[in-house]
């Protein structure tokens, strides 16, 4: 079973205020960039050493070797103090990393029996009894016993949850004369393969040439005469072999180290301690001298907005927060960009105040969406993402009780109603959501952007004129330059291909072989590109160069399954993205479908009143906002200079102006005929039934004055604003005229003014009664009086008036007050819901005339006076 070593490394804390997690637990399925081909990029986090045990069976080579249960126990401790003198040597390094090992003891204590005697034979023959090994274990089917090896060691790592893996092969040599491998071989004594694999080595060799060997599993090199050389470069940082014996450099000494030999690397083990070129190619390089590693010191990734509602005392806070690998810059191995941090924290910072723990998502990359309360004043909030192993922060966002907080972006700001007019947020100032804000250049041209997509093309070559700001071109040896779109194999997806000089043939694999290249006409900030997986496990990367040809980002996708596709995304802060390299990653193939390029220049603000727009090129823009709201507006365009991938925070103030659809003049005077009458109610509450209570948006800022106060919305509150204006009038002596129930019932004819819908035809289009809903469509509908419904109650009244067929002429039609329901709920005035007919009065009824008219039954709207005692008096409408 695995056997962890005991913990008893010395840990330099960070000085940071910050909640404590349980201890960390690294994970090779959670460590950022890490393919199945990365079992030991760098010498920190979490290591399985799996040793292998080796010993005849006798079944082709004669058996000389024999394990004994001491032998074992012995080995096993030997491995255990070989691999743990660099954990102990990082701590004299007095840094925030750790170095943990697991021990699987599986094909240790049960050696490993194979036809072969190893120690009898020489090095040559390591293909015959570790291809045993790994071939009786499942992995025959690999091209090479390295490729074996290492799918052996990543199920290792996965099995025993830890960042690398790799093995030791013992061959048993207690009983050989020399304890040396057989004459005739690379190596007499033992040797390893680099990059997370394996060594060989005989039992009787020292503990200190395990640790030798391990350096070379990190990417270490020799540095004795005949071993490595000083231009020799591995490693993360592809470090130079400065401490090599062949060192050309006028007074150069050599030091003593681990990777040199005899003397000088006892010397070392002894001391716990070699040269920083060495460590450096282990992953030990500090070039700021803070205690972290520059393969962990890298700021962690925090995008996000906050805002303060005073009136809940409630901070909100939204984003995303990921880790950011180092580039890998190792001149060997698959050159994976991994990173073993985590975001084990969002915290803030009230003031000077300690840094407190929002959420504690201890993982590679998280989203949140958290609120807190803040009982006491403060004049400014920070917020950050830390790895609380290391200290790594990512930037500070700021904001205070009135502004945002807004990460910093190439344009960001805030937009809000200026309402005391000194152009800056204040606490009572109300924050401008969903406003358009539009950012084109400093000429008013838009922000470069475009697409390629595969499936847009006639299937065939791609002719350069057919693209449109950028160019697509296939880099390969055995390739030719030009691309072309086909459809995938048993697929219907169309791709972009390459033609295959070898084999003259279209191929939609792009590879370590034949990438894929984009030049834009004009360099970029966003890079979008949709990838294809073409076998069981797919790696897509795509790098970005400047106009000068240097790698300014890389990004790699996480493994995608067959036809599996995923969106590839490469940003750069100071839009520098003049090209970029599309193929697959760690010797798989992918296909390649669509590029998206360039930053969009429409955004909308948040809840908060916040925008920001990230990754342009440096240079003059121009933003112009649009209020949601009728009522606010802008003025003068805002002109921005953006360096450096940013600029000035950008307060917005918006001024306050009336609304298109108020009326100046009159506010209850909705219909524009120069007076209030019920028609105006009715205006408002057709309008409402047939668009809704809403927001006034720019699709609808013409018509009828709606909007009787003024605050850029049409609700139920302007109708009852109207009834309360008639209900005053009438009060005053000038009024509608008001008849009483008695007067209606012996009432011979109305006229055009009592009839539901106007006759005045200049307003028929906006009040024909063909908007008006029959009694059986709005019994499907919730009634308008839920709209009215400002204390839990209904403050409405509501009479069905039936006017029964009557043909002959002047003949009085009675009034039957068929249903009564009212509760004032100490509402002085309110309204009932629209009228209902089932007849078409869209031009008016002249009740006078004579027409045959069908039995109608109209719910009338009523204006009330809660202080009237019954009989009610009802204003027709």
């Amino acid at each position: 079973m695995p056997r962890r070593l005991p913990f008893h490394r010395r840990k330099r804390e960070r000085k940071l205020q910050v909640q404590r997690l349980e201890s960390r637990q690294l994970m090779a399925a959670d460590s950022f960039g890490v393919t199945p081909k990365d079992t030991g990029e760098f010498l920190l986090g979490t290591v399985t050493v799996t040793p292998v045990f080796l010993e005849s069976n006798g079944q082709i080579d004669t058996e000389s070797q024999d394990w004994t249960p001491e032998e074992i126990d012995a080995m096993i401790a030997k491995v255990g103090v070989g691999v743990n003198w660099w954990s102990d040597t990082l701590d004299t390094l007095d840094t925030v990393h750790t170095l943990d090992f697991v021990i699987d003891e599986t094909y240790a204590r049960t050696p490993f029996e194979t036809p072969y005697e190893p120690i009898d034979l020489n090095t040559s023959a390591i293909n015959d009894y570790i291809g045993d090994f790994v071939t009786r274990l499942g992995y025959g089917d690999a091209r090479s016993i390295e490729e074996a090896v290492q799918r052996f060691n990543h199920d290792q790592r996965i099995k025993n949850g830890t960042d690398w893996a790799f093995t030791i092969f013992v061959a048993d040599s207690s009983d050989d004369p020399d304890g040396l491998f057989a004459s005739g071989g690379s190596f007499s004594a033992a040797f390893a393969y680099a990059g997370g694999l394996f060594m060989v080595t005989p039992s009787t060799r020292p503990a200190s040439t395990i640790t030798h060997e391990m350096g070379h599993i990190f990417w270490a090199r020799d540095e004795y005469f005949g071993g490595g050389s000083w231009t020799d470069q591995r490693g993360y940082y592809n470090t130079q072999n400065l401490n090599a014996a062949d060192n050309p450099t006028p007074g150069f000494s050599q030091d003593i180290s681990i990777m040199r030999g005899g003397v000088p690397l006892t010397a070392a083990y002894e001391a716990h301690t070699s040269p920083a070129s060495t460590l450096a190619m282990v992953g030990w390089q500090d070039s700021d001298g803070d205690g972290i590693f520059d393969i962990f010191d890298v700021p962690l990734q925090l995008d996000g907005v906050g805002y303060f509602d005073s009136e809940s005392s409630t901070y909100h806070f939204t984003g995303e927060a990921s880790v950011t690998p180092l580039r890998n810059q190792n001149s060997s191995g698959t050159q994976s960009d991994i990173s073993l941090a985590k975001i084990s924290e969002l915290q803030y910072q009230l003031d000077d105040g300690p840094w407190v723990a929002a959420a504690s998502p201890n993982a590679q990359s998280a989203s949140f969406d958290v609120s807190f309360v803040i009982e006491s004043q403060f004049t400014s909030i920070q917020f950050r993402a830390v790895d609380t192993a290391t200290g790594v922060t990512s930037e500070t966002i700021t904001g205070n009780a009135a502004v945002a907080a807004v990460s910093a972006a190439s344009i960001s700001g805030v937009a809000f109603y200026d309402e005391n007019g000194d152009g800056s947020k204040s606490d009572s100032e109300i924050s401008l959501s969903l406003t358009s804000v539009t950012v084109s250049r400093a000429d008013g041209s838009p922000l470069f952007t475009g697409s390629a997509v595969a499936a847009d093309f006639a299937e065939g070559e791609i002719d350069d004129a057919e693209t449109i700001g950028i160019k697509l071109a296939a880099d390969g040896l055995v390739s030719d330059t030009q691309v072309a779109s086909h459809t995938l194999v048993d697929t219907d997806r169309i791709v972009f291909e390459s033609f295959d000089l070898q084999r003259s043939e279209w191929t939609s694999r792009w590879s370590s072989k034949v990438a894929l290249t984009a030049t834009f006409d004009e360099p970029v900030g966003e890079v979008h590109v949709s990838v294809v997986g073409l076998d069981d496990v797919n790696y897509g990367r795509v790098e970005a160069y400047n106009a000068a040809g240097d790698l300014v980002a890389r990004q790699t996708t996480s493994a995608i399954g067959v036809n599996e596709s995923t969106i590839v995304t490469l940003r750069h802060a100071t839009g520098a993205i003049a090209s970029i390299r599309i193929f697959g990653h760690a010797g798989s193939s992918v296909a390649v479908d669509s590029i998206d390029f360039g930053v969009h220049g429409n955004i909308v603000t948040d809840q908060s009143g916040a925008f920001r727009l990230a990754d342009l090129p440096n240079g003059g823009y121009i933003v112009e906002l649009l209020s949601f709201s009728p009522i606010h507006a802008f003025t003068d365009p805002i002109e921005i200079s953006v360096v450096g991938g940013k600029s000035d925070f950008i307060s917005a103030a918006a001024v306050r102006t009336d609304s298109p659809r108020h009326n100046t003049a009159l506010a209850e005077d909705a219909n524009q005929d120069g007076e209030v009458t019920a028609r105006d109610a009715l205006v408002i509450i057709n309008d409402l039934t047939r668009s809704g209570p809403r927001t006034l948006s720019a699709g609808d800022l013409e018509g009828f004055d709606v909007d009787v106060n003024n605050d850029g919305t049409v609700s139920a509150l302007d109708a009852l604003l109207v009834i309360n204006a008639i209900s005053r009038n009438r009060n005053s002596g000038d009024g509608e005229q008001f008849v009483s129930q008695t007067e209606m019932t012996s009432q011979t004819s109305m006229t055009a003014e009592t009839v539901i819908v106007g006759s005045e035809r200049e307003s028929v289009d906006t009040t024909r009664s063909s908007w008006l809903l029959t009694v059986q469509q709005s019994e499907n509908l919730a009634k308008a009086t839920s709209m009215f419904n400002f204390d839990g109650g209904v403050a409405v009244v509501e009479r069905v008036v039936r006017f029964p067929t009557d043909t002959t002429e002047s003949t009085s039609r009675p009034l039957d007050l068929m249903k009564l329901s009212s509760s004032s709920n100490d509402q002085k005035n309110s309204v009932t819901t629209m009228a209902n007919t089932v007849s078409d009065v869209s031009t008016g009824l002249d009740w006078g005339s004579g027409d045959t008219v069908a039995e109608l039954t109209t719910e009338l709207f009523i204006g009330i006076d809660a202080n009237l005692p019954e009989p009610f008096r009802i204003l027709l409408v």
